[in-house]
C-alpha cells in the first residue's frame, strides 16, 4: 500500500531540487504520473472549473505587466508596485495574484509580496506570449468573458461593462442574455444542478421548522426565495416539511418562472430582488448562489430593498460560496518549501 507522507516527502524534495532529480528518462516518467495523480485525486468539478481558466490568468499576467514586474524585481516585489505597474486597484490584483500562485505563475513569498516562477518567466517568452493569445478562444458561455476580462480591468472605473458583456459584445447581463439562447442556457443548467447534486444543502445544517417555523400559523409567509430559478429549493423545504404550515413564495423574473417546477403549495411571483420587497414580515428570505454574481454595491441594493419588509421574526438566508480571508503559507519560495499548497476552500454558508 502507497505510504501518503513518504510520497509527499518526496515530491518536496523533488520540488525544491527539480533539475537534479532523476535521469530524463526518469523525469518524463514523473511528470506523466504527476499529471495522472493530480487527474485522478482532483474532483470532477475541480477539472472542469480549472480548464480553461490558466490561459486566460497567462494572458493577464502577461498584458498587465505583472510577470515582467516581477522579473524586474531583485527580490519579492509587493503588492502596491505590481498594481502600479498593471494599473489595476490592489484589491482586484490581490485575487488575481492568488490565483496565479495557485497555478505555479507567481509565489507568494510573505504576505503581499511575491515572487516569478519557471512557468511565468517562460510566459514572458514571446514565443509563449502568442501561444498564450491564440489558444484563448472565444465560444460558448463563460470563455469569451475570461478572455475580455483583461480589457474589462482596463475599461474606465465608470464603466458598467462586464466582462462577459465585452466578451458576447452584448449589454445584457448574463441571465438575461440566456434567455435568447437556450442550447446554452441548458447546459448552465445542467452543470450547476450536477455541480450541487453530491454536496450538503442549507437544509442538512438549518431545522427550518425548530429554527424558523415555530408558533406559525396558516396565513404567515415561511419562505420567500427570492430568485429561486425552478424552485428546487422550495421543493427541497416541502420534503423536509411536508405537512408546513403557512406559505411559501417562489420569486423570480416571469419568463424564468414559466418553467419553474410545479411544487404543491408554492406560490410563483414575478420579481426582482434589486426593488424593494413586495412580501411583507416573511419567516425568511432566502438568497442561493445570487450575491456572489455582483459586486458589493449591488449586494447591499439588494439587501436594503429587503430591509424594509422584515419583520420582528423575519430572518434572511444567504446560501453562497466564501473564501477565507487568511491564505494557507505559500508553498515554496526559491527553491523552498514552506507547507502547504496554496489553494481557495469553498462553501455554503
Amino acid at each position: 500500500m502507497a505510504n501518503p507522507q513518504l510520497l509527499i516527502d518526496q515530491l518536496k524534495l523533488l520540488v525544491g531540487t527539480p533539475d537534479s532529480y532523476g535521469t530524463e528518462e526518469q523525469r518524463h516518467e514523473i511528470k506523466r504520473l504527476g499529471r495522472l495523480a493530480s487527474n485522478v485525486l482532483e474532483a470532477p468539478f475541480e477539472t472542469m472549473q480549472r480548464l480553461p481558466l490558466p490561459l486566460v490568468a497567462a494572458r493577464i499576467g502577461q498584458d498587465c505587466h505583472v510577470f515582467s514586474t516581477l522579473a524586474a524585481g531583485q527580490d519579492s516585489v509587493d503588492l502596491d508596485t505590481i498594481s502600479q505597474a498593471s494599473g489595476l486597484e490592489p484589491r482586484i490584483l490581490e485575487s488575481i495574484m492568488d490565483y496565479l500562485c495557485n497555478q505555479g505563475m507567481a509565489v507568494q513569498a510573505e504576505s503581499h509580496r511575491y515572487l516569478l516562477t519557471p512557468m511565468s518567466r517562460l510566459l514572458l517568452l514571446p514565443l509563449f506570449g502568442d501561444a498564450v493569445t491564440h489558444f484563448v478562444r472565444s465560444h460558448d458561455n463563460c470563455l469569451p468573458g475570461f478572455t475580455a476580462l483583461h480589457r474589462a480591468l482596463k475599461e474606465p472605473r465608470d464603466s458598467t461593462l462586464t466582462a462577459f458583456q465585452l466578451g458576447q459584445h452584448t449589454d445584457e447581463d448574463f441571465y438575461t442574455w440566456m434567455e435568447t439562447h437556450p442550447t446554452n442556457q441548458a447546459a448552465f443548467h445542467r452543470f450547476m444542478k450536477a455541480q450541487f447534486a453530491s454536496l450538503p444543502t442549507w437544509l442538512d445544517v438549518l431545522d427550518f421548522k425548530t429554527e424558523l417555523g415555530c408558533d406559525a400559523e396558516a396565513t404567515d409567509v415561511m419562505f420567500v426565495d427570492v430568485g429561486g430559478g425552478n424552485g428546487s429549493q422550495c421543493a427541497g423545504l416541502r420534503r423536509a416539511w411536508p405537512d408546513m404550515t403557512g406559505k411559501m413564495i417562489l420569486q423570480d423574473k416571469p419568463q424564468v418562472l414559466e418553467r419553474a417546477l410545479q411544487v404543491e403549495g408554492v406560490e410563483k411571483m414575478g420579481h426582482d430582488f434589486v426593488r424593494e420587497q413586495p412580501v411583507k414580515n416573511a419567516r425568511a428570505y432566502y438568497f442561493r448562489q445570487i450575491m456572489h454574481n455582483y459586486d458589493d454595491d449591488v449586494c447591499i441594493t439588494i439587501l436594503k430593498a429587503h430591509i424594509g419588509a422584515m419583520g420582528n421574526h423575519s430572518v434572511i438566508l444567504i446560501d453562497d460560496k466564501v473564501l477565507p480571508d487568511a491564505k494557507p503559507p505559500p508553498r515554496c519560495a526559491r527553491g523552498r518549501v514552506h507547507g502547504c499548497s496554496q489553494s481557495g476552500h469553498e462553501g455554503n454558508v
